[in-house]
């Protein structure tokens, strides 16, 4: 999942319909490397990763949003330097976002909300808003970064609102693709999840034997770059994206192997998020123990070739054995 399981994560370590059609409007790959690509959501956290994995795939013409462009905060003044176009747009006011959108050919919506347990009622208000904006700007393909599980009536409501805005892009008849990320590999690399693990334990509530879906937030940056370059073959579909799967007992041996001591996996019971009044994290590691993901990585593979992650490669291209390395170094 995406990173909804940031508190989840938080918790356990401190207790040690696609109905779009395709565009009237044809165009060819080659429009895309050229074309500019507006990118949402992908200025904090790891955006910059989703950013590098759009470079990797030769999309470079990018403009990404803001709510107020500060020449002194980091992530934007490199991206400056990368040559990607910053523009100031706020999703909570609609005025603001058809400027965002002139002579945009392709969107990709990595996030409209922060990610949280409780789902932001914000979100849907702005998945409206942009849809509308898209709609006006005559937009070819919008691609949207959603959640494992999000059509399979999981009864978490995050995944829920992630469906539900999925459902508000294609009822307006915007052409979509929905990529349906796992859990992003780089939620163990935060300050309530990589400690615990360097010193050797891996706490994390479900059986030590069920598969574990993981992506790459640059690998969601590369396949979403990929599926745009593409359109004929992608609009108006729906992609559970993983580059990985193993079980919590397979990823403690792999932290292991890269970190050089031994990591053990402890099943936390998930009834103590009932204790600790975390009712809607209970219900994702319920969900998340008996149903879960179910994107078929071999088949991704083969589909996209050379563009997904996996996890030992991940840990070992982050330098995880660094210790003296942190989230905000990725």
């Amino acid at each position: 999942m995406e990173t909804i399981f940031s508190n989840a994560l938080n918790t356990i370590m401190s207790e040690d319909i696609n109905t779009s059609k395709k565009s009237e409007v044809q165009f060819s790959s080659t429009t895309h490397f050229h074309s500019k690509v507006l990118l949402i959501g992908v200025t904090g956290g790891t955006g910059r990763n989703v950013i590098n994995g759009f470079f990797q795939q030769g999309v470079t013409n990018l403009r990404v949003i803001t709510r107020k462009i500060d020449p002194n905060r980091s992530v934007l003044s490199k991206l400056i330097d990368l040559g990607v176009e910053i523009i100031e747009a706020d999703l909570d006011d609609e005025k603001s976002l058809p400027g965002a959108f002139t002579d945009i050919a392709a969107v990709y919506c990595h996030g409209i909300a922060t990610d949280s347990a409780k789902p932001n009622p914000k979100e849907i208000a702005r998945a409206y808003r942009l849809a509308q904006a898209a709609k006006q700007a005559n937009i070819k393909h919008f691609v949207y970064n959603s959640a494992g599980g999000a059509e399979r009536n999981s009864g978490v409501p995050h995944i829920e609102q992630k469906y539900k805005v999925e459902q508000i892009l294609q009822e307006s008849n915007l052409p979509t693709t929905m990529l349906r990320a796992c859990l992003f590999m780089e939620e163990f690399w935060k300050k309530y999840t990589r400690p615990s693990i360097l010193k050797g334990s891996f706490p994390f509530s479900i059986p030590k034997d069920k598969p574990l879906h993981l992506i790459t937030t640059k690998d969601m940056g590369r396949v979403a770059a990929y599926v745009i370059q593409h359109p004929e073959k992608y609009i108006a579909k729906e992609i559970e994206l993983a580059g990985d799967v193993l079980t919590p007992q397979q990823i403690a041996e792999i932290f292991s192997q890269v970190q050089g001591n031994t990591v053990t996996h402890k099943q936390l019971p998930a009834w103590i998020f009932l204790l600790l009044m975390q009712q809607e994290l209970y219900t994702i590691i319920r969900w998340y123990s008996t149903k879960g993901y179910q994107a078929d990585v071999m088949k991704l593979r083969a589909e996209f070739p050379g563009l997904l992650t996996t996890f030992r490669e991940f840990l070992q291209e982050t330098n995880w054995a660094n210790t003296e390395l942190t989230y905000e170094n990725l």
